[in-house]
């Protein structure tokens, strides 16, 4: 469990990272990009996991 935690984290502070890199140098339409794809794409990879889960 503290893995997973850790793990998420670490992530989640690199996600953060490179979203600030890229404001930071103006990149606005690839930021909004990149965070919604990120997201949008997460999300299906959750679905298709619980679907690929329960067969």
């Amino acid at each position: 469990m503290i893995t997973g935690f850790c793990g998420g984290f670490t992530t989640f502070s690199t996600f953060a990272a490179e979203n600030y890199s890229l404001l930071q140098n103006q990149n606005y339409i690839v930021l909004i990009s990149y965070v919604l794809l990120s997201i949008i794409l997460g999300i299906i990879a959750v679905i298709l996991g619980f679907q690929a889960a329960s067969n």
